[in-house]
C-alpha cells in the first residue's frame, strides 16, 4: 500500500510541475546565433538561432569551393559537422545563401533599452575559410557591434558565454567584378 501511495505522490508531483520548472530541470540547449549585417551600411538585417545536438567545444570548420565560374562555401560546427551557413559564390554573377533557408527579419528581434558595451577586439575572430579569404584591411568592429548591441538575444548569449569568440564571416556571393552592395557580414555567437 505504501508503495502505491508513494508512486501516486511522485506522479502527482511530476504532473504538477509548471513549464518554468520543467525548463529549469532541462539542461540548456546548445545554440548558436547567426546575425546578418549589410556590408556597406552595417545595418542589422536578419538572424536566426541554430540548435545543435552536441555539447562538444564550439569550433567552426569550412569547406570552400573557389569560384572559377561557380563556387560556394559551407560553415560547419566542426565536431558534429552540422551546418551553420551555406551559400554559392559566382564569378561575374551573383550567388545566394542556401542555409539557413530563411532568417527572421530584424524587426522581429526584441531590443533592450540599454546597449551592451563592445567586447574587447581580441574576441572578434574572422573565419579563415581559405588562404585567399577576403576581408577588408580594416574592419570597423565598433560599427558592427553597434548594430546588434541592444538586441535582447545578444545580451542573453553574452551573459551565458561572456568570453566566447564573436565569429565574423564576410559573405561575398559576387566576385570578380563583385558588387559590395550584394555582400553581408555574418556574426556567429555561441550560448
Amino acid at each position: 500500500m505504501k508503495t502505491i501511495l508513494s508512486l501516486v505522490t511522485v506522479c502527482v508531483l511530476l504532473i504538477s510541475c509548471t513549464r518554468e520548472e520543467e525548463k529549469a530541470l532541462t539542461p540548456a540547449q546548445n545554440k548558436a546565433l547567426l546575425l546578418q549585417i549589410d556590408y556597406e551600411t552595417t545595418v542589422f538585417e536578419a538572424g536566426t538561432e541554430l540548435i545543435f545536438n552536441s555539447t562538444a567545444p564550439f569550433t567552426i570548420n569550412s569547406s570552400y569551393q573557389a569560384p572559377g565560374d561557380f563556387g560556394g562555401i559551407q560553415l560547419y560546427y566542426d565536431t558534429t559537422n552540422q551546418p551553420i551557413f551555406e551559400g554559392s559564390i559566382v564569378w561575374m554573377g551573383l550567388g545566394a545563401r542556401s542555409y539557413p533557408s530563411q532568417l527572421q527579419a530584424a524587426s522581429t528581434f526584441t531590443r533592450n533599452a540599454t546597449a551592451l558595451p563592445q567586447p574587447n577586439a581580441s574576441l572578434f575572430e574572422k573565419i579563415d575559410y581559405d588562404e585567399f579569404a577576403y576581408y577588408p584591411q580594416t574592419i570597423d568592429y565598433a560599427a558592427l557591434w553597434q548594430t546588434i548591441d541592444s538586441l535582447a538575444i545578444v545580451a542573453a548569449y553574452r551573459v551565458s558565454n561572456p568570453n566566447s569568440s564573436i565569429h565574423l564571416y564576410l559573405y561575398t556571393p559576387s566576385v570578380g567584378d563583385g558588387n559590395p552592395a550584394d555582400w553581408d557580414w555574418y556574426i556567429i555567437l555561441k550560448n
